[in-house]
């Protein structure tokens, strides 16, 4: 009957069968390669049954399959239909068991492994058979810890015990199989050994591969949903169960609800998992589901082809989540689901070639071994890894067993040179398995020291079970406890295991007690915590050395936590906040110094404006990825420093000051003395070296750093000459910045938040400039004063400071120029749209048309979108508007980046010129706080890398390295900063966009006012045209920018070159800014000057804003330009001298007519000359210092009147002219009579 069972459900594998039995029969190890959904699971163990072998082990790498698989095996090979009916299969898995003496049975394989391991009797030379017994190893292709155990436990027993080969048969299956499986049992003498391959079997129906690198998984959803018939099922691989829940919600809202797609992940219950297989029709999973898992109208699956694998790293002594690509038969697995039940369609959305990796490492290869080790030297084997790795198919590396051995030394399980455990290692060897040594060790000692025995098993037999925190979001309130994460799973247990033995155990039933005590949602969980409950207590009722210990329940926190150390001491991490560090960091208070951030999910996050728990014990430590260095620690617990009691060694870096301080105000000796009989303290080298058991020396190393909190106050004082131009112009700019504090209260919050240092920042009214407090560590405020210092170098550079909401705010480009403008807006709403879509912002960074430049803009999006920026500069106009790209020649983009060595040293990125666009410049906000840190989490959302650098007034982002798209290179500048940066180069790099405006442009300078008129319509144009206009002195630096724009990027210059100085601040007329000395307008008036004097000494050339002056100056203009040929104005540049008040007068109100000599030559007005030998003759007396000034003029001489004879009866230029020239003298003299037809333009002092 079973056979013909067999024969009807039209399994690939059965057309093959006849030949494989044969083949089974005859050899005693067979290999089975054949295409995945062939029928090896079900139709073959059933065929073996038909055969008369006297029992069917089958293996199923998860629990799950193990319940599917053997109901489909009882539902489909027997036409019997009496419910009372023998079955055929049954199943056991670690805990619980259904019809286990059935003939096929099938189990997980950490169960045979256990079994090979520990049950001597399990199959021996003296077990009676009638054929055979089988052992079917399935899935190993997965080549998990324990199928690569139980393929080394096999090797091992047919290698020394040769008469167990008659007796057993051996089915190692898999779709696809490492050579390496094959090798080890072909290596064995007198075992016959045959492989089974058929990969070109075909699936009952047709399956077509269709390639779409790099797309968007949810678009491509959204694309065969729409496509589908009613009942087709759509099954999608990605990497991780975050993963899998974040696509699922990201469907949801974006097709409405319209489309709902279910997850399918290992964490759920069996039940759930069958109910949505049978209603669902887009499904999201990690490897759970490929295989076993039956979908029963599957037509699509798309795979991205990347997954992540944990991987213990040796060197760094922690486990790290690693994203990598599909190994070629993990594809052929996900390949094979589909086929079974209609023609089916595979989407491979990776750029990757699978054939490149053909099978994945075996896990064994690249996982913590401790437990492991621990768990076979505790056997009948009573070896370890350095002995079965002989028959392992792969060993692991020699230094991982040699690491896993060292520690077992280390933790006084194993003794040293020996392979015998200590008698604490026998003591733990005595104890059920826990499936990991440090809850082991956690649960002996709450057995022997802290008795709570049954505490810790009823944590134990929960925790087992958990491999995520996310019921900790499903338990009720009532049962969450204040001590963390342990009390709360405790609780838990507690109250279902006082229903449970307050009942008759048919009356227990645990669905309606989870449904009235609020825990349905995690029902699954408690089940399976439950069943392995029971299994831990009836070992424990079989011990003579702790039946008793383990009964005692205590309920208190102190002695569970206590017990918990016993394993977990390694990891027990302090708030960072408590060390003077980052709030929400936390570092492990041990030998790794490893930093972590607490699990969201965990009973202990505290509310953001709370400080966070200052000490905890963690069950897990998990690096998400192999770039962000900072762990997640789950499962936690509240700890007391008093209760650590394992040995810990501590070093704090000091400076001279701190290291004095310490030993002159006699924190050190105070220290020493409290501390006397368990810390030993070393203060040398501005090095303090703590050493004891953990909890006193965390104590002791708080109580230092107390000591070490010094209060600092200083100015921002202006140290420049008094009377100078600099000394005024940094006085106003500090005055001005003592009406604004509130601009350092992003540094204020950022130093608080990341080293617990306070600042204050008060208006000092007499000195009119700020006070600064500062509150920390002395090496911390060193670098708080270098952040003021710089921002003062920065505000003496600076001619005006900005008020934070001054620019041009964004609008929209007018009517006309819009129309050929929506590309424009277009990029303009990639940045500052904060509604984009995360399918949109993956579609430009990992999508197949994702450039270098889209995902530039998913990095602006999130400095602006989400971190409240502003974009200025090159990548606005080169790319926003330019839509410019360009590379350097015959360069690989690894070499785009060139290196510079700041003040400090330390060498800093810079992009190749000629890469366009370079970099993204942004302003940090002046609300809110900015943190590095989650920036960098943002980014990496996207797979996006970074590494930054900082310096005392920006963060230096580098971006992409190493990726095929090329690297760039990102500022964020600090807002203070930034408000001192009131000068542009070229009026194409003014700029700027802001979240929420997402179709306008902004300026950062207005440069819209006269006499520069420049609207964005006009910068527009200009980078349209690649064109611009220069907007302040060229000087050498300026010279290579415009180099780099006109030679290298082939832009042009336009004239005029506009000198853009910002106004002066309130209450004054005018604003001097120093010219540079490299400038061409400084040499060029050098020159003049030097026909004076050839050694004659400048000691400022000055530019002269002043905008009422300005104003009436170009007004002026207008009315000689009416008046003359052209429009033509005749404007000249021109000296004039004066001394004394006339310094001050002119530079403030120009040349005022009222104060005109009427005694000189040609009369009442102002005199000008082309020649300075004639100015300088009118600058005496010289200053107290024998400085003397010369003012360089714009002077509208209009028409000109010349005169060759003195007439200083002249109030006026004659009729029909608008100035008079005398060239009686040596030297031309130019006269103007009108206020408002000369204006200063430039302030040089010197010495003749």
């Amino acid at each position: 009957m079973v056979y013909y069972c067999c024969f009807t459900i039209q399994l690939p594998l059965y057309e093959s069968s006849i030949e494989l039995l044969k083949t089974i029969q005859k050899n005693t190890v067979i290999t089975i390669s054949t295409s995945t959904g062939s029928g090896k699971s079900s139709l073959l163990p059933a065929l073996l049954f038909a055969e008369g072998y006297d029992k069917i082990f089958v293996t199923q790498p998860r629990r799950l399959p193990c319940s599917l698989i053997c109901d489909r095996v009882n539902k489909t090979m027997t036409t019997d239909t009496n419910p009372n009916k023998e079955n055929l299969a049954g199943w056991a898995v670690s805990g619980d068991k259904h019809n286990s003496r059935a003939k096929i049975l099938y189990l997980t394989d950490g169960l045979l492994k256990e079994y090979l391991l520990n049950n001597e009797n399990f199959i021996t030379n003296h077990t009676l058979t009638n054929k055979s017994i089988v052992i079917f190893v399935d899935e190993v292709h997965e080549r998990s810890v324990n199928i690569d155990l139980c393929l080394a436990l096999i090797a091992r027993m047919l290698i020394d015990n040769r008469a167990v080969s008659s007796r057993i048969k051996v089915i190692i299956s898999s779709a696809t199989l490492h050579p390496s499986v094959s090798k080890r049992f072909q290596s064995i003498k007198n075992v016959k050994f045959a492989e089974f391959t058929n990969s070109t079997m075909n699936t009952l129906y047709p399956v077509k591969t269709i390639k779409r690198p790099n797309a968007n998984i949810i678009n491509i959803v959204q694309e065969l949903y729409n496509k589908r018939e009613r009942q087709d099922q759509i099954l999608c691989f990605v990497n991780s169960v975050s993963e899998v829940n974040q696509c699922c919600r990201l469907l949801a809202d974006i097709s409405q609800k319209t489309i709902v797609a279910y997850p399918l992940v290992q964490s759920q219950s069996s039940s759930t998992q069958k109910e949505y297989l049978r209603k669902g029709s887009v499904f999201f999973s990690t490897t759970v589901a490929e295989t076993s898992l039956t979908f029963p109208s599957l037509k699509y699956v798309v795979d991205t082809g990347m997954i992540n694998v944990p991987i213990f790293d040796i060197e760094a002594q922690r486990m790290i989540l690693k994203e990598v690509s599909a190994a070629e038969s993990t594809i052929k697995q996900r390949l094979g689901r589909l086929g079974r039940t209609q023609p089916g369609e595979y989407y491979a959305l990776y750029d990757f070639d699978p054939k490149m990796k053909r099978f994945p490492v075996p896990q064994i290869c690249q996982s913590d071994l401790i437990s492991i080790e621990f768990s076979l030297r505790k056997s009948p084997l009573k070896n370890g890894l350095d002995y079965l790795k002989q028959f392992l198919p792969e060993q692991p590396k020699s230094e991982a067993i040699f690491y896993t051995t060292h520690e077992l030394i280390r933790m006084q399980v194993l003794k040293e040179n020996s392979n015998e455990l200590t008698a604490y290692g026998k003591s733990l060897a005595k104890l059920p398995d826990f499936g990991s040594l440090p809850m082991a060790r956690c649960v002996l000692a709450a057995l022997r020291k802290y008795n709570c025995g049954r505490d810790l098993i009823c944590l134990a037999s929960i925790l087992s079970v958990l491999n995520t925190t996310n019921l900790l979001t499903q338990i009720p309130p009532r049962y969450k406890s204040s001590d963390g994460d342990y009390m709360t799973l405790l609780n838990v247990m507690n109250e279902i295991l006082l229903i449970k033995q307050s009942v008759l155990p048919k009356s227990f039933i645990l669905a309606r007690v989870c449904e009235v005590k609020g825990l349905s949602h995690i029902r699954h969980i408690i089940g399976q915590a439950l069943r392995r409950y029971d299994t831990l207590e009836k070992a424990f009722d079989l011990s003579n050395d702790y039946r008793e210990q383990a009964q005692i329940q205590c309920g208190n926190w102190i002695f569970i936590a206590k017990a918990l150390l016993a394993g977990y001491s390694d990891n027990v991490f302090v708030s960072k906040r408590d060390l003077q560090d980052r709030t929400h960091h936390f570092l492990c208070y041990g030998s790794t110094n490893d930093i972590a951030v607490l699990d969201l999910k965990s009973t202990l996050i505290q509310p953001i404006s709370q400080p966070p728990v200052s000490l905890v014990i963690a069950r897990n430590i998990l690096y998400l990825s192999s770039v962000r260095l900072v762990a997640v620690i789950s499962f936690l617990g509240k700890l007391k420093a008093d209760w650590i009691e394992h040995g810990v060694e501590r070093h704090i870096k000091l400076n001279e000051s701190e290291e004095k301080f310490l030993k002159a105000n006699n924190g050190y000796s105070t220290a020493r003395t409290m501390f006397a009989n368990t810390v030993q303290m070393g203060l040398n080298n501005r090095l303090l070296s703590l050493t004891g058991t953990a909890g006193v020396t965390l104590n002791s190393e708080l109580y230092l750093l107390q000591q070490l909190i010094v209060q600092e106050t200083f100015s921002l004082e202006n140290n420049n000459k008094k009377d100078s131009t600099t000394y005024k112009n940094l006085s106003q700019n500090l005055f001005s910045v003592t009406k604004m504090t509130q601009i350092f209260n992003p540094l204020i919050r950022r130093w608080a938040a990341e080293k617990q240092v306070t600042i204050t920042v008060n208006n000092n009214a007499a000195t009119k400039t700020c006070d600064i407090t500062v509150k920390g560590r002395d090496s911390e405020i060193r670098k708080v004063k270098e952040e003021f210092d710089s921002f003062l170098g920065w505000l003496q550079t600076c001619a005006v400071v900005r008020h934070p909401n001054s620019g041009v705010s964004p609008r929209l480009l007018r009517a006309q120029m819009r129309a050929n403008c929506e590309d424009i807006e277009e990029r303009i709403s990639h940045i500052t749209d904060p509604k984009r879509t995360y399918i949109d912002l993956y579609n430009n960074a990992k999508g197949s048309k994702a450039t270098r430049e889209t995902r530039m803009e998913v990095v602006a999006w999130i400095a602006v979108c989400k971190f409240n920026c502003k974009l200025e500069g090159g990548f606005v106009r080169d790319w926003i508007v330019g839509k410019y790209i360009a590379r350097p020649a015959n360069v690989n983009p690894k070499d785009w980046i060139e290196y510079k060595a700041n003040r400090h040293g330390v060498n800093i990125p810079y992009m190749n010129r000629e890469v366009v666009p370079a970099d993204l410049d942004c302003h940090l906000p002046t609300y809110g706080s900015f943190d590095i840190e989650k920036f960098q989490d943002q980014l990496h959302k996207f797979n996006i890398k970074c590494k930054y650098y900082r310096e005392e007034w920006r963060y230096i982002l580098l971006i992409d390295e190493g990726v095929r798209t090329g690297p760039f290179t990102m500022d964020l500048i600090e807002p203070h900063v930034a408000l001192t940066h009131d000068r542009i180069d070229f009026d194409v790099s003014n700029l700027v966009l802001e979240k929420n405006y997402t179709r306008d442009l902004g300026m950062r300078i207005d440069i819209q006012q006269k006499p520069y008129s420049i609207e964005l319509e006009t910068i527009v144009k200009n980078i349209k045209n690649k064109q611009f206009y220069v907007l302040r002195s060229i000087d050498n630096r300026l010279t290579e920018r415009i180099e780099k724009m006109t030679k290298i990027r082939d832009w042009k210059q336009l004239e005029p070159t506009f000198n853009v100085l910002p106004n002066p601040p309130l209450k004054s007329n005018a604003l001097l800014v120093p010219l540079h000395h490299t400038s061409i307008t400084y040499q060029a008036l050098l020159k003049e000057m030097q026909k004076i004097n050839p050694y004659i000494e400048i000691k400022s050339i000055e530019e002269i804003k002043n905008p009422y002056m300005e104003e009436i100056y170009e007004g002026m203009k207008k009315v000689i330009s009416t008046q003359r040929p052209g429009f033509n104005p005749n404007e000249r540049e021109l000296f004039h001298g004066t001394s004394g008040d006339g310094i001050q007068g002119i530079t403030e109100y120009g040349f005022d007519d009222r104060f005109y000599n009427s005694a000189s030559a040609w009369g009442h007005g102002a005199y000008f000359a082309d020649d300075t030998r004639k100015s300088h003759a009118y600058t005496n007396p010289p200053a107290s210092d024998g400085s003397r000034v010369i003012f360089y003029n714009k002077v509208l001489l209009g028409n000109e009147s010349i005169y060759t004879a003195v007439d200083n009866s002249l109030v006026s230029a004659p009729k029909g002219y608008h100035s008079v020239t005398g060239t009686t003298f040596t030297y031309k003299e130019y006269i103007v009579y009108r206020y408002g037809q000369a204006r200063p333009y430039l302030k040089i002092t010197y010495k003749s």
